[in-house]
């Protein structure tokens, strides 16, 4: 029997030490230096789409900004597609000069919206490149000439570098934290390896023909249409850019109930991915297609934050059991020096320690939301994140 658990500890540490060795050296090569290429010759046709679901609240606002953007008028057009708003919504939007697409789904899903607006666009409209934009998320005024000089011909889709624009709760601090680890590992750690950087769901430039291709050919019934975006890419070998210094600023998560809800969604996507990935990319990896490979690997690792929580109790119960293996204690210091690194120095003041004692709320909101999880509800079920419209003045930009 003791032999049973000494085997049952050795899987454990295997599996832990792939996420702790896969995130630090990530980690660690998102401070090496990069160089992002700019032009200034060509400016191109660029259409801003901001899908939106119920979202009369922010949106306007959002749309204002957008439109307010310094880029020339004839090369640039605002397109809201509007699920289910007020009829007076739509109406504004129109008036301020903004192209409302109106829908009403039976099974609402961003992909569906986004094919919409996308296909309003046929025609002469058609411009070079599409940005997705979220419904609460804003760009500095010169944020659309900064995305034109950062296109290439050679590369067709571009991750900008979302980032937090509230922080008007310790929850939301939290939030926009792990995001900014997210953007360290996930994005700047893998274009500095020479892997495609991950998508975020927003902040996204597309060559158009590219994204309405790749619409076209993914399950838009999906409510995590960004990792299917980056297989369906990946599969084609088709490169993603990750740009750290053009921010997109996105409202975080301010309560509890509604962060479960946005990480339910997140991790249902996540195994479902997982799952139906996961021999393709075994396969892919002996083919010599490496991101689609490292991205099902991504689907198979724990949330940041439910991880970093797990690894410190694991820790305690070797110390209590008296375990043999040491590694328990080096995995925690290793995993800890990892995230400590990634996390942006404008975080670090004293009235954010208050986030140290959100850890264990916003673990077990994540275990909520695992144990909430039904089979295939990333495919099957759509659930809206409920934004809470903070005021920018009320809450700092976190960089």
């Amino acid at each position: 029997m003791q032999e049973f658990w000494h085997f049952l500890e050795l899987i454990f540490l295997i599996l832990i030490g792939i996420q702790v060795t896969y995130s630090l050296i990530f980690a660690l090569a998102a401070h090496l230096p990069r160089k992002i290429k700019r032009q200034n010759e060509k400016q191109h046709r660029i259409t801003i789409l901001i899908p939106s679901y119920k979202e009369d609240v922010i949106i306007l606002q959002t749309a204002r900004q957008a439109l307010d953007l310094d880029y020339p008028t004839d090369l640039m057009n605002v397109v809201v597609g509007s699920d289910q708003m007020k009829p007076e919504t739509v109406e504004k939007l129109r008036a301020m000069g903004a192209e409302v697409v109106v829908m009403n789904f039976e099974h609402s899903t961003k992909s569906k919206n986004l094919l919409a607006q996308l296909e309003s666009q046929e025609g002469s409209k058609w411009p070079d490149y599409f940005l997705i934009l979220d419904a609460d998320n804003r760009m500095d005024k010169n944020g659309l000439q900064e995305t034109n000089s950062i296109i290439r011909a050679d590369i067709p889709v571009y991750q900008l570098h979302r980032t937090a624009k509230n922080d008007n709760t310790n929850l939301a601090i939290l939030d926009g934290i792990t995001e900014a680890i997210a953007n360290n590992i996930f994005r700047e750690g893998h274009r500095n390896l020479g892997i495609s950087s991950a998508l975020i769901g927003s902040g996204m430039l597309f060559e158009a023909k590219l994204l309405k291709e790749t619409l076209v050919n993914i399950n838009k019934d999906s409510a995590v249409e960004d990792k299917l975006f980056e297989f369906y890419l990946l599969e084609n070998r088709k490169t993603i850019e990750f740009i750290p210094d053009i921010p997109v600023y996105d409202e975080k998560v301010s309560q509890g109930k509604n962060f479960s809800n946005q990480r339910k969604r997140w991790i249902a996507g996540q195994f479902h991915a997982f799952r139906v990935f996961f021999f393709p990319g075994i396969k892919a990896l002996f083919q010599g297609n490496i991101g689609f490979f490292d991205k099902m690997l991504q689907m198979g690792l724990v949330p940041k934050l439910l991880f970093a929580v797990l690894l410190g109790l694991l820790a305690v119960l070797a110390f209590v059991l008296k375990a043999e293996h040491d590694l328990w204690y080096w995995y925690l210091g290793l995993y800890a020096f990892t995230l400590f690194i990634c996390i942006p120095r404008s975080y670090f003041k004293w009235k954010n320690i208050g986030i140290l004692f959100e850890l264990p709320k916003a673990a077990f909101f994540m275990v909520l939301a695992i144990l909430r999880i039904k089979r295939n509800q990333s495919v099957k079920q759509f659930e809206h994140t409920q934004k809470e419209f903070v005021p920018e003045e009320e809450g700092e930009k976190q960089a």
